[in-house]
């Protein structure tokens, strides 16, 4: 995941432009993904795809001396700036110019014109060392941007399960040098994809990569609502590469299935965590997942917020293989709850002896090594678990509720009923 990270990571993305378009071609290397691809001027609902767009050259010039570069990184120019050529004073200049003060030696992200084109104009991104230190005096710009016909593209990759219901996986790839924001979860996504590609699954699952807002707005657009029935939920992945702890944030209504998932995983394997509403957190393609006439519950993890966000201090020094690692455990952790739940039918009548060798399912205190949740206070739990438990083998209660209502992992609950399974004592429906 690291290595992709550092290859991906220097590209000038954008929403549309000829960088993402050779991301696009190195994605598909790691997996076979489906590209859509809109025309620039397309518009649905508002929003317009953009044409494509690259810097061809950007200086700024004080009485025939460079002052700054904004070639020289990719941050250097302000997304989707149109261009500019001619002589201005201090303070027209400081009008064109964007930094970050908290960050003063570093280059900060803009892109409000890729979202708002009838408000482009020319500017460029500057450290606020640079800034505040500008002597006063004319200054000679040069700022030439190409805008092409080229086409925004959405990958989109299908891993068919036995079943239509289908959970989607999301990430963005138009944030111009920025590791952690979102290589980092393009990376993570590829990961679990292939992870899941090596086993039987029964559910569907897809992976978009595309550019934010602009990419799924078009992607749902193109195949509607009637297609979109069948994605039961969405999980975005973004800035997952850094050190600090998860970030869940719930979707709109927060009480979904994938919502219970998330928060009953990692409290119940004791992660390093927070948990907040929606769009509290951070926000990205959650709205429109969830928009009108899709609905797509959309959760989101991350390790928002970070330090170097939104900065040329993004950079792949910050991400850590362990944090990525870790980001697609959760991630599988949480699907396997939707994988594997299911509901249970009874094939016996009156009170089974679990202790009987016939059957051997009854948990002693302490002595069954396969309950890796097996603390003092879980142990109390699973006891009153097993008096319960004949109850809801009744057609209706599925092994995630049960999880849910005693407090223990569900992968600890299900490899137990599987037990009860094998001694063909239930079936699973």
């Amino acid at each position: 995941m690291l290595d992709l990270v550092k290859r991906l990571a220097p590209f000038r993305l954008a929403p549309n432009s000829p960088e993402t378009d050779r991301c696009v071609e190195i994605l598909k290397e790691e997996l076979p993904f489906t590209v859509h691809e809109f025309p620039p001027g397309m518009e649905h609902n508002g929003w317009i795809v953009p044409w494509s767009w690259h810097v061809e050259k950007a200086e700024i010039r004080k009485e025939g001396k460079p002052v700054y570069d904004g070639a020289a990184h990719p941050l250097g120019v302000m997304g989707y700036a149109e261009s500019f050529s001619g002589r201005v004073g201090l303070a027209e200049l400081k009008k064109h110019l964007t930094f970050r003060r908290d960050w003063p030696n570093a280059v900060g992200y803009h892109c409000d014109y890729y979202y708002k084109p009838w408000l482009a104009d020319w500017g460029f991104s500057v450290p606020y060392s640079l800034y505040e230190n500008l002597p006063a005096g004319d200054y000679d710009i040069e700022l030439r941007t190409i805008r092409t016909p080229g086409t925004m593209k959405v990958c989109e990759f299908l891993l068919a399960g036995k079943s239509t219901e289908t959970v989607v996986l999301n990430a963005h790839n138009c944030h111009a040098a920025q590791a952690n924001d979102d290589i980092s979860g393009i990376a993570v996504g590829i990961e679990v994809m292939k992870r899941l590609a090596g086993r039987e699954n029964r559910l569907s699952y897809r992976l978009i990569v595309c550019p934010e807002h602009l990419g799924t707005v078009f992607y749902l657009a193109k195949i509607g609502p009637e297609k979109a029935k069948y994605f039961r939920s969405c999980i975005f992945l973004e800035s997952l590469g850094t050190g600090g702890q998860l970030a869940l944030q719930e979707s709109f209504t927060g009480s979904s299935l994938l919502d219970r998932a998330a928060r009953h995983f990692l409290y119940t394997g004791g992660w390093d965590f927070r948990c907040e509403a929606f769009r509290k957190i951070i926000g990205n393609d959650e709205t429109v997942w969830e928009s009108p006439g899709f609905e797509v519950p959309a959760i989101s993890l991350s390790r928002h917020p970070f330090p170097e966000y939104h900065t040329s201090m993004d950079n792949p020094d910050i991400i850590r293989e362990d944090k990525l690692r870790e980001s697609a455990e959760a991630v599988l952790g949480i699907l396997d709850i939707l994988e594997t739940d299911c509901r249970m039918e009874r094939k016996f009548t009156g009170l089974i002896a679990l202790s009987n060798p016939k059957y051997d399912l009854y948990i002693s205190p302490g002595t069954d090594p396969s309950i890796a949740s097996a603390s003092d206070e879980n142990r109390i739990k699973w006891n009153y678990l097993m008096d319960c438990l004949p109850r809801y083998f009744d057609r209706k209660t599925t092994i995630f509720e049960i999880a849910e209502k005693f407090g223990l992992p569900h992968r600890d609950v299900y490899l137990y009923l599987r037990k009860f399974r094998e001694k063909e004592l239930i079936e699973f429906i």
